[in-house]
């Protein structure tokens, strides 16, 4: 009797855990279903460069972006999260003064409102 109920409670649980998992499971595609073209070929959008990184300090860093895009804008963050600098472009290739204090920050690229892309600049001595 007492087997009878731990088997009944461990079916209910489960039946209870299962639909769970499996939306948690499955929550995040691996491929989003813009970046599939009509004939089923994966659009692997082109790779921004940044150089150079790492860059040294107060020195000037240089962004390529390699279609014409509409306009894009460009933000460089601290470690913290803190805005250090905004610029809009439509220009391919993109010139910013480099942070004066070391650290790791993020640039990230919005265009249409939608982050497009984030990389990592070390600035260093």
């Amino acid at each position: 009797m007492i087997m009878v109920r731990y088997l009944r409670i461990f079916i209910v649980t489960w039946l209870i855990c299962l639909p769970v998992l499996s939306v948690q499971a499955y929550q995040k595609p691996l491929i989003k279903a813009d970046s599939i073209s009509a004939g089923g070929k994966i659009n692997v959008p082109e790779k921004i460069k940044i150089y150079p990184n790492p860059v040294q300090k107060s020195n000037k860093i240089t962004v390529e972006i390699p279609a014409s895009r509409e306009e894009l804008t460009l933000s460089l963050y601290n470690a913290v999260g803190k805005v250090i600098y905004t610029v809009k472009s439509r220009e391919k290739r993109i010139e910013i003064d480099a942070p004066a204090t070391n650290g790791i920050y993020l640039l990230r690229f919005v265009e249409k409102q939608k982050v497009i892309a984030v990389e990592k600049i070390v600035v260093k001595e």
